[in-house]
C-alpha cells in the first residue's frame, strides 16, 4: 500500500500481539513520515467543549458562545489545523483529488467505533461549490465510515469561508434549512453533525441552530481538523 499523500510505500512492522492473536492489520493510508507531521489533539490539553488546544477547561471562544449566544457546544476533532492540514485540504478540495478522502479513514473509523449516535449527518456543499468541484468533500470524507443521512439544505453564502477573516466568519448569515420530512423525526435521538474543518464553529453552530429550532436537543458535532 502507498501513502495517499506523498506516494511513498507504507511498511508495517507487526507487533508480537498482532502476530500471535491474528489481529487485523492496520489499513492506514498514510505513511509514518506524513503521520509525524500531524498535530494529534489526544496528545494535548484541549477545551472540553470544542477540542481547541488550551490550558483552560472551557476556552474563551466557547465561553463567548454560551454567554452571548446561549450555545453550549460539544465538538470533537482528531487533529489540529497546521500547514500539513492546509496542504491536504488544498489538494483534496481545491484541486479535486477525491482519492484523498481516504487518507484519514483509519483514524476516523477508530473514533467512530468509540462513539455511538442514533443518527449521523453532515454539512453539505452549497450548490455552487458542488458544481465547481463535482463532488461533496464532507460527504466523501465520511461516507465509507458512517451511515449518513442527508438532513440539511444549504444555500450559497456571500463568500467562501476560506476567504474570510475570523470576524467575517463569525458574522456569516444563516444558510441552512432542514429538509421538511426530517422535522417528523424523534426529537430525543442522539445526533452527530460532521464537517471537515472547525475554525470558529460558525458553520456547524448554524446547522445546530436549525435543528434546535425544530425541537432537537441532543446534538454533537465532529470535524477531522480543529
Amino acid at each position: 500500500m502507498i501513502c495517499l499523500n506523498c506516494g511513498q510505500q507504507i511498511t508495517r512492522n507487526l507487533s508480537v500481539s498482532e502476530i500471535l492473536t491474528f489481529s487485523q492489520i492496520s489499513d492506514r493510508s498514510i505513511c509514518d513520515f506524513c503521520n509525524r507531521q500531524l498535530v494529534k489533539l489526544s496528545e494535548f490539553e484541549v477545551c472540553s467543549r470544542c477540542s481547541k488546544i488550551t490550558t483552560l477547561k472551557i476556552c474563551n471562544d466557547c465561553t463567548d458562545w454560551e454567554e452571548n449566544h446561549k450555545i453550549i457546544n460539544q465538538h470533537f476533532a482528531i487533529y489540529g489545523y497546521n500547514q500539513f492540514m492546509h496542504d491536504y485540504f488544498k489538494k483534496y478540495k481545491r484541486y479535486g483529488d477525491v482519492l484523498m478522502a481516504d487518507l484519514f479513514s483509519h483514524e476516523i473509523r477508530h473514533w467512530a467505533l468509540r462513539h455511538k449516535f442514533d443518527l449521523v449527518t453532515y454539512i453539505p456543499s452549497s450548490p455552487s461549490h458542488f458544481d465547481d468541484r463535482g463532488f461533496d468533500p464532507v460527504y466523501e470524507l465520511y461516507q465509507d465510515i458512517f451511515s449518513l443521512e442527508s438532513v440539511f439544505l444549504k444555500q450559497d453564502a456571500d463568500r467562501p469561508q476560506a476567504q474570510k477573516n475570523k470576524l467575517e466568519r463569525l458574522n456569516t448569515p444563516q444558510t441552512f434549512q432542514l429538509k421538511v420530512d426530517f422535522r417528523k423525526k424523534d426529537k430525543n435521538m442522539k445526533m452527530l453533525i460532521l464537517d471537515d474543518i472547525y475554525t470558529t464553529g460558525r458553520t456547524l453552530l448554524h446547522a445546530r441552530a436549525v435543528l434546535e429550532m425544530a425541537g432537537f436537543q441532543n446534538i454533537y458535532t465532529f470535524s477531522l481538523s480543529r
